[in-house]
């Protein structure tokens, strides 16, 4: 009987850390979630996570942080999983992100406790487990707080976000023009997959910026990427005629995009995926913010010296945010008439932030 109680008691010691993850949005969302997962394979919970997004994410999060994947890549399937884990979760973390009946109706099929940064429609009888928002999180720590009490989920070194850097196979793929160069730069000039303008610096001052940087310094590459959203900027790059400059937008994987930039110089760009992904590979950034918030998405407050963040000072601004948006102006940065967040980022004091940062 004893030897039984023991079985029972390490049954169910094994059923309430089985912890899921819904992830439903693009790769720097997905990074926003490591320190969490760090916190739960530290208390060694059993982690799966379940990729309900159209954006291949899932490569980045190795062995080390995550027990188990699954891919969802509808409505039906994601109800259909439901049915086939009924009450196999001890939790379902999802963020602010994870919203939608079909969502909430899943995650209660899976687990009872549903712990969300958002909550149920005050019609929903669903039971529920919502965290408050506090609008002086950064997004990590709002997902860190879905684990934690307001006072724990404060994020204060920069180790949190680092990951490992593995080299695939595929890593030496790409040869560039210069075969002695002492080093390269990755370089971001869109983010959004191209439809947020209030995150993109004019086009015209990437390129006065990219030939600068060419001419000026002849040992380094500079690797532009971006994914298939952004090939129509190709043209126009190849006309700089630069033969230090590497153009693979639209050519590359995220584990290529990984590997490369794992072994650069540093990442030049905006607030996009890319940029995350620098931060959890150890690397100096130097981003342009323009109306998103570069508390709530940026380093900088963590690790001044390596994450250099580039803002104007209007008041207008940030006005693109879930909480606490600055609604002085707009209340959809989208119907912005001019961007002026951007627009008075002149490429001159861009170049000599850069040289600065970079020590160049």
């Amino acid at each position: 009987m004893y030897l039984e109680k023991i079985k029972l008691m390490k049954l169910l010691s094994v059923k309430k850390r089985k912890i899921a993850i819904l992830f439903t949005a693009g790769l720097g969302d997905t990074l926003l979630f490591v320190p969490l997962l760090k916190e739960l394979k530290r208390k060694n919970f059993h982690i799966t996570c379940i990729f309900y997004s159209k954006y291949n994410n899932d490569c980045l999060l190795d062995s080390g942080l995550v027990d188990s994947k699954k891919y969802i890549t509808g409505k039906v399937s994601l109800v259909l999983y439901a049915l086939t884990r009924a009450r196999y979760f001890c939790n379902i973390y999802i963020n602010h992100l994870g919203v939608g009946n079909l969502i909430n109706l899943s995650a209660f099929i899976c687990s009872k406790r549903i712990t969300k940064t958002s909550g149920f429609s005050k019609k929903g009888t669903l039971p529920k487990r919502i965290k408050a928002v506090n609008p002086n999180f950064s997004d990590a720590e709002q997902n860190l707080h879905l684990l934690y009490t307001e006072a724990n989920a404060v994020i204060k070194n920069i180790a949190d976000f680092y990951l490992p850097k593995p080299m695939h196979s595929n890593s030496h793929k790409y040869t560039f023009q210069i075969n002695n160069a002492i080093g390269y730069f990755i370089i971001q000039v869109s983010a959004g997959n191209n439809t947020s303008p209030f995150k993109n610096w004019p086009f015209k001052n990437w390129l006065i910026l990219i030939h600068r940087l060419c001419k000026t310094f002849t040992d380094f590459e500079f690797i532009i990427v971006g994914d298939d959203s952004e090939t129509f900027y190709i043209k126009d790059l190849e006309d700089l005629d630069c033969i230090n400059c590497t153009i693979l937008i639209g050519k590359t994987t995220i584990e290529d995009v990984f590997n490369l930039t794992a072994k650069s110089n540093g990442y030049i760009g905006l607030d996009s995926g890319i940029m995350h992904m620098a931060v959890v590979l150890q690397k100096k950034t130097l981003t342009i913010f323009g109306a998103s918030n570069e508390k709530s998405y940026g380093y900088g407050f963590l690790d001044p010296e390596n994450q250099m963040v580039i803002t104007t000072s209007l008041n207008c601004r940030p006005c693109s945010n879930w909480k606490n948006a600055n609604t002085s102006r707009v209340t959809d940065p989208m119907q912005c008439p001019d961007f002026a967040c951007l627009t008075l980022i002149e490429p001159d004091y861009i170049f000599k932030k850069i040289c600065a940062h970079f020590k160049l």
